[in-house]
């Protein structure tokens, strides 16, 4: 059981790790650098690996040493080690065919998480084992539960679910559209940065990978939340203060200034909320109590998720408001759900 337990977890943080290292190399060999040893996309690469589990990185910034932290992480990333987890905690189960070694892998494969976190930091880029820990060891437990039991989803998971699905289907369809009206600055911005073939490639897989997070924000615009690209910052439909921000071709997307008109996207939640109260109207208080519920929560995970720091001191918020994306789509939902409470009501008189 011990065998195959730390095999699997081997084999799983190789599906993830080969992959990181190969990008990393390219880049080595393609930039050069007088300073680079041939050490640094090994330790490149496992940096990547520790990144897409959402582990952060507490840097120091050179050539000043400035203290900085990364934790505005690509959400995209985490679909790979999701996928190497799944199928090794899987092939635990059927060749031990006992839930323990699926334990036991999630273990070796966390002890992995912050053996790697220990080896690879240095004076510029450190991570340390514990954070590895309590940022790693939720993801691969979860993850592993998932794999390996069948069981159906509760009712108020589904219409959470759904719901969710449409805001962020709406989202990356609005945040597709931006881009294409502002595909001239989108298009400067590129030829500012002239990346190369190599490097714009990587440059899109990196967009690609930080999709999710840009839907996020996208949505928490659209609701009058807002979001930040730094300190001090705040773009909303009723508020535009915006500050220096990196050259990013995904950045043309943004707007140029308030446009209040947006927020007519509130009517949106507000009709969620009522279909909410309609797929639950002959489920009983207590189904619809506990969708809510859970839809708040999940707002406060999902705001934490889309959001963090970017190395620099200058870009240490970036991403929804931890506070008014939850209470702003949480509100605007309820108002929905009360709608079709009070319509009868008001009949009735």
């Amino acid at each position: 059981m011990f065998v195959t337990a730390f095999t699997q977890s081997v084999r799983s943080v190789l599906i993830t790790l080969i992959p990181a290292g190969i990008i990393t190399f390219l880049a080595w060999a393609i930039a050069g650098s007088a300073y680079a040893t041939t050490a640094d996309p090994f330790r490149s690469a496992v940096w990547i690996f520790l990144g897409s589990h959402a582990i952060p990185f507490n840097l120091h910034i050179p050539p000043s040493g400035l203290a900085g932290w990364l934790t505005y992480l690509p959400l995209g990333a985490m679909a790979l080690p999701a996928f190497a987890i799944g199928i090794g905690a899987k092939r635990t189960l059927d060749r031990e065919n006992n839930e323990s070694a699926v334990w036991l892998f999630a273990l070796f494969y966390t002890a992995i998480l912050s053996i790697l976190s220990l080896v690879s930091s240095n004076f510029d880029v450190y991570i340390s084992w514990y954070w590895a820990l309590a940022f790693g060891a939720p993801f691969v437990i979860a993850i592993c539960f998932l794999s390996i039991n069948k069981f159906k989803f509760s009712q108020p998971l589904i219409y959470v679910t759904k719901i969710w699905a449409l805001l962020l289907g709406l989202g990356a369809l609005i945040l597709g559209i931006s881009l294409i009206v502002n595909l001239k600055t989108v298009k400067q911005l590129t030829t500012v940065l002239q990346p190369g073939i190599i490097g714009g490639i990587l440059m899109l897989a990196l967009t690609l990978l930080y999709l999710p997070n840009f839907i996020i924000s996208t949505i928490a615009y659209l609701i009058g939340a807002g979001f930040a690209i730094g300190r001090g910052t705040n773009i909303s439909p009723l508020t535009f203060e915006l500050g220096k921000i990196p050259a990013l071709p995904i950045l043309g997307a943004l707007p140029t200034g308030k446009h209040p008109l947006y927020l007519f996207f509130i009517l949106v939640v507000v009709g969620l909320g009522a279909l909410l109260a309609y797929w639950t109207l002959g489920s009983g208080q207590l189904i619809l109590r506990q969708t809510l519920a859970l839809f708040i929560l999940s707002g406060f995970v999902i705001a934490y998720l889309g959001s963090g720091a970017l190395i620099t001191y200058e870009l240490g918020t970036v991403g929804p408001s931890l506070w008014k994306f939850p209470l702003a789509i949480s509100i605007e939902l309820l108002v929905g759900v009360g709608l079709i409470k009070l319509i009868p009501l008001i009949g009735r008189r």
